[in-house]
């Protein structure tokens, strides 16, 4: 009887998430300026995917005051690239054997120096916070060593160890993992760089951060809508043109936010802001072809498809996705999570950075805080 209702449940979840795929792609965003919503702010969280794994730990790290928790998929410790393009690739990558305990070690105390400083919020705000884990085993792009690595630096920064949740034994490749969308679960390294495994890794961090929730719904018009704004208006100055605003920035022309029904009709709501990886900017190949010589756009894969927006429709969340852009260098348009941006040192792991602190400008636009 139990193997017959796990079938059935199977079954239902199947079939649910089939709907939910087809719901995603009716989900058209619609252009206007971020509005003010009720919002609670310390109640705010962050996630990403490879590079946005990384960025996302710098961002919770560095605005820990604010935030439940974070979720990082195939991502690093908070400043392991050390501003050293070879540290990224090399130790952050795919040699996590150089990330000794003394290299932790010193990134901690980086980090404490920081917070002394003001230049992010004070490490004795982590203790209880949430954090969830993931890697692939099958990834070869970002080393699953990597990812313990990072464990390691949570746990060295106070995290109570009860408050991390590591999910490291699907057979997976470098990707999000979903219920049904995208890739093969093994398949190693392609693009959309999300992958139908059968388990939900969106929903599966969002519950770990934030407890018990209602279960995910689809994100029809009828339950949320999706907006695309202007990020050039949280850099200074707001007037930059598309190209201006990826050269000085790396960000793209335009930013997303789903915005659940409730939240729109005044509930208490929260934020949780999603980094996508490399290589998944919106208006690019991903395979670099140029778009007038038969490339193809990722379009909105990882806004409509790695799971976010079906929890956010049934649990008031606001989910914000800054948008990240390609240039001489940052070919991959990659979020800035070694550098590249400089403004002085270490700029890019402290609330001054320029990607950091647009991206906080927008959560204020969203919640007036």
């Amino acid at each position: 009887m139990f193997r017959i209702t796990r079938r059935i449940c199977a079954a239902v979840l199947m079939i649910a998430s089939f709907v939910w795929l087809a719901a995603a792609d009716e989900l058209k965003p619609a252009r206007q300026n971020l509005v003010r919503y009720n919002v609670d702010i310390h109640q705010s969280s962050v996630s990403g995917l490879s590079a946005g794994g990384f960025m996302a730990s710098q961002f919770f790290v560095a605005n820990s005051g604010i935030m439940s928790g974070v979720g990082v998929f195939a991502g690093g410790p908070y400043g392991c690239a050390r501003g050293n393009l070879w540290n990224a690739l090399q130790d952050c990558m795919s040699a996590p054997a150089r990330l000794t305990d003394d290299v932790l070690m010193q990134l901690v105390r980086q980090a404490r120096d920081f917070s002394r400083e003001g230049r992010i919020d004070s490490l004795n705000n982590l203790p209880n916070k949430k954090i969830f884990l993931y890697s692939g085993t099958l990834d070869k792009t970002v080393d699953p060593a990597v990812v313990d690595k990072t464990r390691e630096a949570y746990l060295k920064m106070g995290v109570i160890p009860d408050n991390i949740a590591y999910k490291n034994d699907l057979r997976a490749g470098h990707a999000m993992s979903t219920l049904n969308y995208g890739n093969s679960c093994e398949e190693i390294s392609r693009a959309p760089w999300i992958s139908a495994c059968n388990y939900d890794a969106a929903g599966a961090a969002l519950q770990h951060i934030y407890g018990a929730l209602h279960p995910p719904r689809p994100e029809t018009g009828k339950k949320g809508k999706l907006i695309e704004f202007a990020q050039r208006n949280f850099v200074e100055p707001t007037d930059l043109s598309p190209n201006a605003l990826a050269e000085r920035t790396n960000l793209n022309e335009f930013g997303y936010v789903f915005v659940p029904q409730d939240c729109q009709e005044g509930k208490l709501c929260r934020i949780h802001v999603v980094f996508h990886g490399c290589r998944q900017v919106y208006n690019k190949d991903p395979q670099g072809v140029d778009l007038d010589a038969g490339g193809t756009p990722y379009g909105l894969q990882m806004v409509l498809h790695a799971g976010y927006n079906e929890w956010a429709a049934a649990n008031q969340i606001i989910v914000l996705y800054p948008q990240a852009q390609k240039n001489k260098t940052n070919p991959n348009g990659c979020f800035d999570w070694w550098g590249y941006l400089g403004g002085g040192k270490e700029t890019y792991l402290t609330k001054d950075a320029p990607q950091m602190k647009a991206v906080r400008a927008m959560m204020k636009a969203l919640s007036g805080k």
